[in-house]
């Protein structure tokens, strides 16, 4: 599928669904990202073909791309939230910035806000992939059993990444991460 024919693809999904935002073109390896500063939607047309032979369990290109872009617009449905917790994620950007990280990772404070951030960022996936679900059921784009295994997968990358930050401040701190 070439690049015209994803963004096809995308467009139809959120005209299907009557949730449309602005879609990029952006060549940065995230198949796709909800940018909820500027309320627009990216594409990367490389990564996507990637992202559908990693998937477990196989899926079409076109399904994956529509369950996805709901997924998206299922950030999108969910902006104020994300708005929301701007101000901690650019408290800890401040922090990062301004310490050296072998401070930063023994300060149980900035640990605790890194946690509360990433914890945040899994639970604004969530939702998404909550409202993504419901726009499924409601317009019946991809079918239940498809969609479940792309929500799965992609939930999975972000609970991985949770649990192995955790364990790394919790390391770098010198407490006891156990297995």
């Amino acid at each position: 599928m070439k690049r015209h024919q994803l963004e096809t693809v995308i467009r139809e999904t959120m005209i299907r669904v009557g949730v449309t935002r602005e879609v990029r073109l952006e060549r940065n390896g995230i198949n796709m990202t909800y940018h909820f500063i500027h309320d627009y939607i990216t594409y990367d047309p490389d990564r996507i073909p990637e992202a559908v032979a990693e998937q477990e369990y196989p899926v079409s290109l076109k399904t994956y791309v529509a369950a996805i872009t709901m997924h998206e617009l299922g950030h999108a449905l969910d902006r104020r939230a994300l708005l929301a917790g701007l101000s901690l994620s650019r408290e800890v950007y401040q922090m990062k910035k301004t310490t050296p990280s072998r401070i930063l990772e023994r300060n149980p404070e900035y640990r605790a806000k890194v946690i509360l951030e990433e914890e945040q960022n899994l639970l604004a996936e969530k939702t998404a992939w909550e409202n993504a679900e419901e726009l499924n059921r409601k317009y019946r784009l991809v079918s239940e059993k498809d969609f479940e295994a792309i929500k799965r997968q992609s939930l999975s990358t972000y609970e991985r990444r949770l649990a192995g930050k955790v364990k790394i401040l919790r390391a770098a701190a010198g407490e006891d991460v156990g297995e």
